[in-house]
């Protein structure tokens, strides 16, 4: 039997080896288990209307990516007791993107028309889960599952998922507050709620054996920010949770999107850096925002700055941030936006602010967010 398996790998690993060139190994004491067969590690299904009742929708996974294991396509089930098998893009593994940590992007796109208005429960598995995940027993023999919701209801109109600009992905310090933001937004100005979840095997079924991990304070979802606080860290690792975010019209629910998210807990001497809060604020259509402010750190660590949020993604004057000036433990930063009556109506639009260090051992992010709301005076 020993032979055989080396004689199997051995072929496994020069299909793949090619694929693997572009990844870097960070830690060569990886358990082999792992490089072979570990594999799903986050992800999420969001969809957009098209016309009349097809939908797009785009696949997320998060890999790792020294895995010998990869899905070039995956088969998705549209909840109306059909499925189909739905493509990576790009196909080849070797243009995929990679990211820090032995993270792998991987982007699957397909197209489905419903037959009739109705509740579709939409839902991706695989096998595997990597190995390891404190809070999943036995991870690496349990299915990554992902689970989206579509409603369509005549009476209400079509909607389309939020977009996510933060990855599900993360690292936190033992002993150190965590906090993670989807950075939501809605192109349609839908009410959004964020709350925690338990992560999904096969067939979107809640794991049995899941257990949220210690915390020395709490641990939580804001309902209304979406911020996921850790309060904070206690024991080392790598750790799965899932956030369920609904879609509201008119006091209705009308979708669900359940995101599966990785932590990676350190011990390190490394501190994060300080970002100020920011009070929400209520502005009349035409008035002009503008903010300067100073994040620090305490490591006195070089710190990169970046910003999401809808008002960034507007065609029509939209915000910005200019980093004015940026030197060992101190960045300064304007934030800018122009309204007018474009942007007015009954959502606030949320700004998350992303402060990095770029610390030589670990880099740590430190996120914060507030609220604007765009008004009109007839």
């Amino acid at each position: 039997m020993k032979r055989v398996f080396i004689s199997n790998l051995v072929f496994t690993v020069l299909v793949v080896s090619a694929a693997l060139l572009s990844c870097k190994n960070d830690n060569d004491d990886d358990d082999e288990i792992k490089k072979i067969y570990g594999q799903n590690r986050a992800g999420q299904i969001l969809y957009k209307h098209i016309s009349g009742y097809t939908y797009e929708f785009t696949l997320t996974t998060f890999t790792y990516c020294l895995s010998l294991a990869d899905r070039p396509e995956l088969e998705i089930s549209w909840g109306d007791n059909t499925s189909s098998i739905i493509s990576r893009i790009p196909r080849d593994r070797k243009n995929v993107e990679i990211l820090p940590d032995n993270y792998q992007r991987n982007i699957y796109i397909g197209q489905h028309t419903f037959p009739a208005p109705g509740v579709y429960t939409v839902i991706v598995s695989d096998s595997t889960r990597n190995l390891g995940i404190e809070n999943i027993p036995n991870s690496i023999d349990i299915q990554f599952g992902l689970k989206t919701i579509l409603i369509i209801d005549t009476n209400i109109g079509h909607n389309s998922t939020p977009e996510f600009l933060n990855y599900p992905i993360g690292k936190a310090a033992v002993g150190r507050k965590f906090v993670h933001n989807p950075a939501a937004y809605d192109t349609d100005g839908d009410s959004l709620s964020y709350e925690l979840a338990i992560c999904l095997r096969e067939d979107g079924i809640e794991i049995e054996t899941y257990t949220f991990p210690e915390a020395s304070n709490e641990l939580y979802v804001d309902p209304v920010y979406g911020d996921f606080v850790w309060d904070t860290p206690i024991k080392a690792g790598i750790y799965n949770f899932a956030m369920r975010i609904n879609k509201w019209r008119y006091g209705i629910k009308i979708g669900s999107v359940i995101r599966d998210m990785q932590i990676e807990v350190i011990e390190t001497d490394n501190r994060p850096p300080e970002l100020p809060n920011f009070k929400d604020t209520c502005v009349i259509a035409g008035e002009k925002i503008s903010i300067t402010f100073d994040i620090t750190d305490p490591d006195n660590d070089f710190i990169n700055l970046t910003a999401v949020g809808t008002p960034f993604q507007l065609t029509e004057s939209p915000a910005t941030l200019t980093i004015n000036s940026s030197e060992p433990g101190k960045t300064t930063a304007t934030f800018t936006w122009q309204t007018n009556s474009s942007h007015v109506r009954d959502q606030p639009y949320t700004v998350v602010f992303k402060a990095e260090d770029q610390n030589s051992d670990i880099k740590f992010v430190t996120l914060t967010n507030f609220n604007i709301t765009v008004i009109e005076i007839n």
